[in-house]
Parts: structure tokens; C-alpha cells; sequence
């Protein structure tokens, strides 16, 4: 980058920390309250396990009157060890939790211009990088959900497109390596939308060169992360997370399209129906607006000036518009249909947050074609206007840091009311099972460190035949 467009990017993440940093600044006096209110329980008990070298942690020792509560064995990890880490290094829980989610959001910014460059100009990448955070399903995940884990992911996923077309594009033996583990950060970032992408980022894979040594890569982040998928898969039966999960209608939480363009902004809860939800399903009306413009530029590019497909747009328009489908009412037959496997995702809104970086592909891919005079001026024009429009959405309900900790970090509710706020690990009837010493747990353990010993002699070997 030249001194301009360097100046122009710090600039950017500066706005950035502003507009969204100022209601999660680590030396406030207050906090704000969210739906997830474990959070901060969690994060203490999984630090206890790091200090304990309870590596990796399995059970909140302190939770259910001090027997244990085997959470971290089901529960995507990711999220916890970066907070907790952030934790160990002297801040307090509750200014780990508000470092944690702006080091997440400057994360997705960052992953998704350096995704967005290895196929666009520095403008139209650095305005994907802004238009994927300023998407009102952050602030709602953040400041009204609070749900670290779906942040994290989101944080991390344009990262797992950036690896498998930089593999792709100029391979090597850091960028297999790196990309590797930032995979296996991705799944094990959020239980139902890791999942969800294994799929994604393979079919992505496939339309690239180079797809075996993509598919290595994939195959191997998955064996890194087999110490939690491989006991949380073989010892979720023990417990009453199913039938916890069938407790939650999908059919009351679906959307009419037109709450995905404009719906009441809140702090309550998802309901039955299209006007009474408590908490709002905007994407962004700037993002929706030149999704559109890009995916018409795509369709007259195709059909008017005849230019062959391509697929990685066509890849890009397809599964965002087919996700934004299965949130609203009219997608229900699929989900009746395939009910037992889609009763698992809960509420099908979820989808809108995996559809985001297809809806910042198809900006970046409009601004890029735009042929107008100083359209790198009208891009920063943008960048300022979204980060004004939907900035102000970055807020929370504030309470003091002394209530939070009374609240939800006070040794009565992580020993007596943390494990019953989230039931669904606990053992289905007389079932006793020695989290952190099963077999199957070992085993997840010993193919995550055999992988990780491979990886590095592979990637030595092939650094001495260069």
C-alpha cells in the first residue's frame, strides 16, 4: 500500500474503534446487560482451568453447588480461550468480555478486506471490510444477545475464505500451515454455524485451483480440532440437549422479508409473528442496496455483454440469497421437511449472520466495476455515511460494573443459578460420566497433538527441499 491508502486504512480502524469501541471501552465505569448472561460465569470458570492447567477445560467446577457442569466439553470453545486469555493478562471479566468483542469486530474487518483484496482494489476491499461490520446483525449478536461465540465466528469466517484463496492463489507451506489452524479456530468457534460451513468453505474449495492441497488443509483443522468434536459428538447422547432443543419452535421465529430491510430496534427477544419481536433483523439498508446493485451488475455482465460465468459470484449470490430464504416464512416446507436435522439451528434468523460476507462479496464486486470520477472519493463518502447510519446502533443497556458483577459473577449465581440458565448438558437421568478422563476425550486429545506435531514436521520437511 502506498502512504495514502496506508494513512486512509488506519484511518478507517480508527473510525472504527470510535463508532463502535466507545460503549465497549474497558475503563468505563458501566457495562450493558445481554440475553446470554452465563457469558461472564463461563469466562471466570474456564480461566479457574487455565490457572488449574486443566488443559483444555472440560467443566465448570464451580457451576451446579460446586459438582461440575461439563460445558466446555459441548460448547464451542474459541471465544472463551481468547477472553480468558485476555482475562490472565490483569483485566477483569468484565473488561475481557468488552476487549474480547471489539478485538472481534476489528478481526472481521480485517479478515474481510484481506479476503476482499485478493480479488478487488484497495477501495472497494477496504469498503467490504467496513460494510461486513456496520451489518446491523453485529451490534444485535453483541450489544443485544451478547453472544461471543457467534461474534468469534463471524470474526474468523471471511479469514477461512482469505486462507483457501490465498492456498489457492499463491501457495505455500505458512500460508497451509497458518490456514490450517485458523480453520480449526472457525470450527470451534460456535457449535451450529461451525458447522454449517464445513460445507460452505469445501464447495468453495472446489471452484479454486489447487483443491487437494485445500482439502489437506480442511481435513487437517478438523483432526485439530478433534478434542472437542469427537467427545462432544460421542457424549452429547448422555445428555438432555436434544430434547432441550426440541423445546424450541422454529416456527415462532421465522421472518417476513421486510424485517431483514427494516424492523423496530430492541432489547427484547425473538416471538411468533412479524411485529411483536422484542429485537430487530436488520442487515443494513446500504449493505442490502448494493447486494442488489452487484447482483444486477453480475446478471447484465452475464447475459448482456455475454462474459463467461463466474462461478466464485455466482457462489456468492447463491448461498447468502438461499440462507436470507431459510429465515423467512416462505421456507418452511424445507424446514418441516427436514425437520429433525433443522429443529437443531433453533431460530432460523441465525442464517442472516453466515449470509453476511456473500452480501459484502457482491458490494466489493459492484464498487469494483463502478466506472464513475473520483470513485475512490464517493467509496470513503460511504464508508463515512454506514459508519454514522448504522454506528449508532452500537449501544447497550447500561448498568454499573458493580451491578454486572453482583448480578452475574457473585459466587450465588455461578454455584447456584449459572448451569440451570443452561440446562440442556445436564446428564439425562442417573447417567455419571468423568468429564476430562473418558476415553474418548484422551483420544480427541491425542489426534489434535499427533495432528499438530505432523503439521509441523510437513511444513519443516517441505521448508528444507526449498
Amino acid at each position: 500500500m502506498n502512504k495514502i491508502k496506508t494513512l486512509v486504512f488506519f484511518l478507517s480502524i480508527i473510525l472504527m474503534i470510535v463508532f463502535f469501541g466507545k460503549n465497549l471501552n474497558p475503563f468505563s465505569p458501566t457495562m450493558f446487560q445481554f440475553h446470554d448472561e452465563t457469558q461472564p460465569a463461563r469466562i471466570q470458570q474456564f480461566t479457574s482451568n487455565l490457572k488449574k492447567i486443566e488443559i483444555p477445560p472440560r467443566v465448570a467446577y464451580d457451576f451446579n453447588q460446586k459438582k461440575g457442569y461439563p460445558v466446555f466439553n459441548f460448547y464451542s470453545p474459541f471465544s472463551y480461550w481468547i477472553t480468558s486469555l485476555i482475562n490472565i493478562t490483569g483485566f477483569n471479566i468484565i473488561n475481557s468480555i468488552k476487549l474480547s468483542f471489539l478485538l472481534a469486530l476489528l478481526t472481521a474487518f480485517l479478515g474481510t478486506f484481506l479476503f476482499l483484496r485478493l480479488t478487488f482494489d484497495f477501495y472497494p476491499a477496504l469498503l467490504g471490510g467496513i460494510f461486513y461490520v456496520t451489518s446491523l446483525y453485529f451490534p444485535v449478536d453483541i450489544f443485544v444477545r451478547g453472544n461471543l461465540a457467534e461474534i468469534w465466528f463471524l470474526a474468523l469466517f471471511p479469514l477461512g475464505f482469505y486462507f483457501i484463496l490465498l492456498n489457492s492463489q499463491k501457495p505455500s507451506n505458512l500460508r497451509f500451515f497458518l490456514g490450517a489452524f485458523i480453520l480449526s479456530f472457525i470450527f470451534t468457534s460456535h457449535n451450529i454455524y461451525s458447522l454449517i460451513s464445513i460445507p460452505l468453505i469445501i464447495i468453495f474449495s472446489f471452484l479454486l485451483k489447487n483443491k487437494k492441497q485445500n482439502l489437506l488443509m480442511i481435513g487437517s483443522s478438523l483432526l485439530l480440532t478433534a478434542y472437542f468434536w469427537l467427545p462432544a459428538l460421542t457424549e452429547m447422547k448422555y445428555t438432555i440437549a436434544k430434547e432441550m432443543a426440541a423445546k424450541t419452535n422454529f416456527h415462532d421465529h421465522f421472518l417476513c422479508w421486510w424485517q431483514l430491510w427494516q424492523s423496530p430496534w430492541g432489547f427484547g427477544g425473538s416471538t411468533a409473528g412479524c411485529i411483536e419481536d422484542g429485537m430487530s433483523f436488520m442487515i443494513g439498508k446500504i449493505q442490502v442496496i448494493f447486494f442488489i446493485l452487484g447482483i444486477t451488475l453480475f446478471l447484465h455482465d452475464l447475459f448482456i455483454k455475454n462474459k463467461k460465468l463466474n462461478l466464485t459470484l455466482l457462489f456468492f449470490i447463491v448461498y447468502p440469497l438461499l440462507l436470507l430464504f431459510l429465515t423467512t416464512y416462505q421456507s418452511r416446507f424445507i424446514w418441516d421437511f427436514f425437520s429433525p436435522l433443522m429443529s437443531v439451528i433453533q431460530f432460523p434468523w441465525r442464517f442472516i449472520g453466515l449470509s453476511l460476507i456473500g452480501i459484502t462479496f457482491l458490494s466489493g464486486y459492484f464498487f469494483q466495476k463502478l466506472k464513475i470520477p473520483l470513485k475512490n472519493f464517493f467509496i470513503i463518502f460511504i464508508i463515512i455515511s454506514v459508519l454514522i447510519i448504522n454506528g449508532k446502533h452500537f449501544y447497550g443497556k447500561v448498568i454499573s460494573n458493580n451491578a454486572f458483577e453482583k448480578k452475574f459473577l457473585s459466587q450465588e449465581y455461578i454455584e447456584n443459578k449459572a448451569a440451570l440458565s443452561i440446562p440442556e448438558y445436564f446428564p439425562k437421568g442417573n447417567v455419571k460420566i468423568s468429564y476430562g478422563k473418558t476415553k474418548v476425550e484422551k483420544v480427541g486429545n491425542l489426534i489434535s497433538v499427533i495432528t499438530m506435531i505432523l503439521l509441523l514436521f510437513y511444513i519443516i520437511k517441505k521448508s528444507k527441499k526449498l
